[in-house]
């Protein structure tokens, strides 16, 4: 999470995992007319909590005062999120450990929303910027892939050589609100 003044607004960056975070962390440190308030990286032992990625529900755990914000984050396909996320905590796994992965481990987790940060890579996405009651709109959520800045830097993967017909409808099954909510095709076949 990020939270900064711009010109006497109070925003505050909700940070999903693998959606390019770290990048938009410096562009928003880097913006002159931008007052860092706030810019949590780490965990804390005592809450289980990942602060780089507080979602909108957990957000009074450090947001202490009452003066109003404006909320925003980026979503990713969730094709390429899975992968980058899998890659990301398995930097020695393989492709095939990734299609073992989506079939057996994917579709067993479960997702509290007191979000556990040994698997907080795997959520998705719409948890992190639902209010309490599942509801969305309380935060400002555009795609990635339409950032200007993102448009080459995105890494996008070949889907047929990570999922088998099986893995994506786990997938699908999954992520079904994130293909929702943020407008995403999902795929039913890999050709």
């Amino acid at each position: 999470m990020f939270i900064f003044d711009k010109k006497s607004v109070f925003y505050v960056y909700i940070h999903i995992p693998k959606n390019g975070g770290k990048e938009i962390r410096n562009e928003l440190i880097d913006d002159t007319e931008n007052i860092e308030i706030i810019s949590l990286w780490g965990y804390s032992e005592n809450n289980n909590l990942d602060y780089a990625h507080i979602p909108y529900i957990l957000r009074k755990t450090v947001i202490l005062n009452n003066l109003d914000h404006i909320y925003f984050s980026y979503s990713r396909n969730p094709y390429n999120r899975i992968i980058s996320a899998f890659f990301y905590i398995n930097p020695d796994k393989d492709i095939d450990d990734f299609k073992e992965f989506v079939i057996t481990t994917l579709p067993t987790l479960d997702f509290p929303l007191h979000f556990i940060k040994k698997i907080i890579h795997y959520y998705p996405q719409y948890l992190f910027v639902c209010d309490e009651n599942l509801n969305m709109g309380c935060v400002s959520v555009s795609k990635l892939e339409d950032r200007e800045k993102n448009r080459e830097k995105i890494k996008t993967y070949n889907l047929a050589n990570y999922f088998t017909n099986e893995g994506l409808e786990v997938v699908n099954n999954v992520y079904e609100k994130d293909f929702l909510y943020f407008d995403y095709p999902m795929i039913t076949d890999i050709i």
